[in-house]
């Protein structure tokens, strides 16, 4: 992640100069993205800030099944991201274990914007299994991750993944789990694709996010210094989320559920807004986990 990256180096006053510098390039990118629609801005400005080469300057020509993904609003934030989640939980290793766990979710959830969080969520835990290599607990991921996968019509689409997931981890091929992981997560964005269903894409994305979240923040509380904490600060994903809240239909936006995860993603964008990267306190890293963790324990119960 660049931002751990150039606190690592001592570089916070040449992250300064550079966002101040870029300000122009991504104004730029953005002018030249908006003749593309608003789904290519979206992309623009996330690899304007992320330092990633954008879609536009690269050489490789976009294909008609990459418009139509763009045209859905489909893109480097939904579904989830989990290079830059898996580089988060890296940038904070060695991971407690024992402290950052749960239980996989059991029960089948009745509305499938839940069973999509859900989803989210278990990627995310899946990662975390990686991260500490436990072996014993790929086995039951698999089986987890297919049921949630059948639940939301895609259990064809992450079958062969199960089956993958649980040998390499016996056989303990960490690095291939991971690549298992990453693909599970792309074929369920392209089922959602398919299905014209970008909002479930959003909702698995942000599922997992959350989750993401909690183990992170959890995990800089119990060892803290201002350096760890930079990693938590995602201020373009958290007002993206909330931006994206906003446009749920309405009688899902009025259940209990999303109007919990709107007020709580409402108080996660305060505090991300509030404090740079260098200048998140304890008190704040603090603030942040028990939000995401409060978040991920309705999703689960579907309050």
């Amino acid at each position: 992640m660049k931002i751990t990256a150039d606190f690592r180096t001592g570089g916070v006053a040449r992250l300064r100069m550079q966002a101040a510098a870029g300000h122009d390039a991504i104004h730029k990118r953005m002018k030249a993205a908006s003749l593309l629609g608003p789904a290519t801005i979206i992309c623009t400005l996330f690899f304007a800030v992320s330092g990633r080469a954008p879609l536009l300057a690269q050489e490789k020509p976009a294909s008609a099944a990459d418009y139509e993904r763009e045209e859905l609003g489909v893109n480097p934030f939904t579904a989830p991201s989990v290079a830059d989640i898996f580089q988060q939980l890296d940038d904070l290793k060695p991971l407690p274990f024992e402290q950052l766990k749960r239980e996989f979710p059991q029960a089948m959830h009745s509305g499938r914007e839940q069973m999509g969080l859900v989803f989210g969520g278990l990627v995310a835990d899946g990662f975390l299994i990686v991260e500490c290599q436990k072996r014993n607990l790929v086995d039951d991921l698999g089986r987890v991750l297919l049921r949630q996968a059948r639940s939301l019509g895609v259990g064809d689409r992450v079958m062969r993944h199960s089956a993958s997931l649980t040998e390499l981890g016996r056989r303990g091929d960490w690095a291939a789990v991971r690549r298992e992981l990453i693909a599970t997560q792309s074929d369920v964005e392209q089922a959602m694709t398919a299905m014209r269903d970008q909002k479930m894409a959003h909702l698995i994305s942000l599922g997992g996010w959350l989750r993401g979240l909690e183990i992170a923040s959890s995990a800089v509380e119990s060892k803290y210094t201002p350096e760890r904490a930079a990693v938590l600060w995602q201020r373009d994903l958290i007002n993206y989320f909330a931006e994206e809240m906003k446009t749920l239909p309405p009688p899902l936006a009025r259940t209990p559920l999303f109007e919990k995860l709107r007020s709580g993603i409402g108080t996660i964008r305060t505090l991300l807004n509030h404090a740079p990267p260098d200048k998140m306190s304890l008190a704040e890293v603090k603030a942040l986990h028990a939000q995401a963790r409060e978040l991920n324990l309705a999703i689960v119960a579907g309050e």
